[in-house]
């Protein structure tokens, strides 16, 4: 016999037993039921998706200016990364708008000295 085999036939004795109890036996066995119910419930503190409210409420909350403090330096680091890339992409733009606009030949892009000529007349 196996274990399903085993849970299948214990239930089925506890229930034909439950229908030959008297209706007093099952309210109090309902209530008792009822009773360790209730004691078993445990208070939640918090949140709890998949842990993730337990960690805000344990490790973030009690620390929140410190995380919000390093939330913001990194904010403001990966900002002034951002607007240094925009503004080295708007020098080259100057950069190449204004040698487009130039009436130099295209002979002269074409020369191999034309970019060094470029880095050193280029203002910083």
């Amino acid at each position: 016999m196996n274990d399903q085999d085993f849970h299948r036939r214990v239930r089925q004795h506890l229930n034909t037993s439950a229908r030959n109890t008297s209706p007093s036996v099952s309210l109090n066995l309902h209530e008792a039921r009822q009773k360790a119910l209730e004691r078993q419930k445990v208070a939640v503190r918090g949140l709890s998706v998949a842990g993730l409210g337990q960690m805000l409420s344990e490790h973030i909350r009690p620390r929140g200016k410190t995380t919000l403090a390093l939330l913001f330096v990194l904010v403001l680091a990966l900002g002034s990364g951002f607007l240094g890339h925009l503004q080295h992409t708007a020098d080259l733009e100057e950069v190449d708008s204004a040698l487009l606009a130039d009436d130099l030949p295209i002979d002269a892009y074409l020369d191999r000295g034309f970019d060094a000529w470029v880095q050193n007349n280029s203002p910083e």
